[in-house]
Parts: structure tokens; C-alpha cells; sequence
């Protein structure tokens, strides 16, 4: 899926200095995206989550040559962190370098995660020698997470954040362009999302949802709905009275 958006996630609590670091690389490694293809592009901020703090950006071309090389760049951003991850050293590929400087950031407190509509590559530690700190605990199944649904982003298909519920932890969502109609009126409410799902294989929290087929919006009540329960009770006392004397009964 070609598109022209990228995405930094740093997983956990992470302190304002960690993320201005992290900024300051990824900013590095996507003005080398278009280096390397001689495009001349801008980089905008798409999408800005506090929850784990992930920045989408989207690449906007400044002339038609660089429109065409947009969907390459896109694809070598994931192909580069696929290949620092299998340990690749090229000394020819100056991104391969810029992706392992990323990486830098990562330690036990937060995971680094590139993403793109396509896939994710984590990292649970720097990727300082072939094979180290790249993470492929996640498992990958079609299924159902429920949280509330944020920040929606419409560009060649929409992406939105999912806040589970159980964790109240961002989640990822991507959605085809063809199904958007499937997203009205469900922002800022709870909702099922159904589609390819993957998950951390330790913890089982869902890290993003893709390939997204239904989503369907909870109903979560009247939050006032318990005000039609007064009067509902026939009593021959006050309710005052009635909790003095069970309380002194005990």
C-alpha cells in the first residue's frame, strides 16, 4: 500500500528530552528519504499523539518530480528499519546509518517503533551490532479491540488512533480509502475495531490494527441514566432515616 505518510512511535513514559532527541533524529532520517532520491519535498506533521508519543509526518511534494518519487521513499523507510533490524550494515546506504542512530534511543523504558500503513519494526534496544535490539515478539491474527476512537487523519486512506480501554494505550488504526464511510460519527466514542491485529506476544496488547473491515460504534448509555431511578422505591421513612438505623443495627 503506497502512501505518503511515516511514523515514530516511542513506547512508554517518555520524558519531553527523550522525545526531542527522538524528533531531531527521525527529522534527520526523513530529510535523507528524499536526499537520496534527489526530491525536493516538505515534511509536514500529519499526527501528534501524547499517549507513547507518536508523530506522524507526511511528505508534500514542491514540484512534480518529487510527487513521483514520494511512494519510494515511503517504501524505503519501512525496507530500512526491516534491514537494521536483520542486522544490515551497508556502508553504502547512509539511511541504513540514520536508522540505526534512531534506534539509539531505545532502552528498557521505551520501544522504538517505525511504522507505516504496511508494517512495524520495534526495537526494545539500540541496534548497535547486527541482530541486536530488534524486537519480533508480536503475533499478527484478525480480530477485535475496543477503546475510544482519536485523531483521525485523512490522506490516501485514514489513519486514526484507538485508545483500548484496557490500557488506555494508543493503538494504531489504518483504514481504505473505499470503507471511510464506516468511520461516521464514531470519533471521540468507543467503538469495536475489527481487522489484522498485532500484538505484543508477551503482554498481548494490541500495538496497531490493519486492513480494517468494520468498525463498530458501542453504545455507552445515558451517563445521567441513573436520575430515572428516583421515586422508584416506595418508602415509609426517609432514606436518611432508614441508613441511620441499618447503621446503628450494625
Amino acid at each position: 500500500m503506497a502512501g505518503d505518510s511515516v511514523t515514530l512511535r516511542l513506547d512508554g513514559e517518555v520524558t519531553i528530552d527523550k522525545l526531542s532527541d527522538a524528533l531531531a533524529r527521525f527529522a534527520k532520517l526523513l530529510e535523507a528519504l528524499g536526499t537520496s532520491r534527489d526530491a525536493h519535498v516538505e515534511w509536514v506533521l500529519a499526527d501528534l499523539d501524547f499517549d507513547s508519543a507518536v508523530a506522524t509526518a507526511r511528505a508534500v511534494p514542491l514540484d512534480a518530480a518529487a510527487e513521483q518519487q514520494i511512494p519510494a521513499m515511503y517504501d524505503e523507510y519501512l525496507s530500512a528499519a526491516q534491514a537494521v533490524a536483520r542486522g544490515d550494515v551497508d556502508p553504502s546506504r547512509p539511511i541504513l546509518r540514520l536508522v540505526r542512530d534512531l534506534t539509539e534511543v531505545a532502552d528498557e523504558r521505551n520501544r522504538v517503533v517505525l511504522e507505516t500503513a504496511d508494517d512495524e519494526v520495534v526495537f526494545v534496544a539500540p541496534a548497535r551490532q547486527p541482530g541486536n535490539g530488534a524486537s519480533t515478539q508480536f503475533t499478527k491474527s484478525l480480530g477485535t479491540v475496543r477503546g475510544r476512537v482519536e485523531t483521525l487523519s485523512h490522506r490516501r486512506g485514514l489513519r486514526f488512533s484507538l485508545y483500548e480501554l484496557a490500557t488506555d494505550k494508543s493503538v494504531s488504526c489504518y483504514l481504505a480509502s473505499d470503507l471511510e464511510d464506516i468511520m461516521r460519527d464514531a470519533w471521540g466514542r468507543v467503538a469495536d475495531v475489527t481487522g489484522m491485529v498485532t500484538r505484543d506476544a508477551a503482554s498481548g496488547r494490541p500495538l496497531s490494527i490493519r486492513s480494517v473491515t468494520q468498525v463498530d460504534v458501542v453504545d455507552e448509555g445515558d451517563s445521567n441514566g441513573f436520575l430515572a431511578a428516583r421515586g422508584a422505591l416506595r418508602l415509609s421513612k426517609p432514606a436518611e432515616q432508614i441508613v441511620r438505623h441499618m447503621r446503628d443495627a450494625g
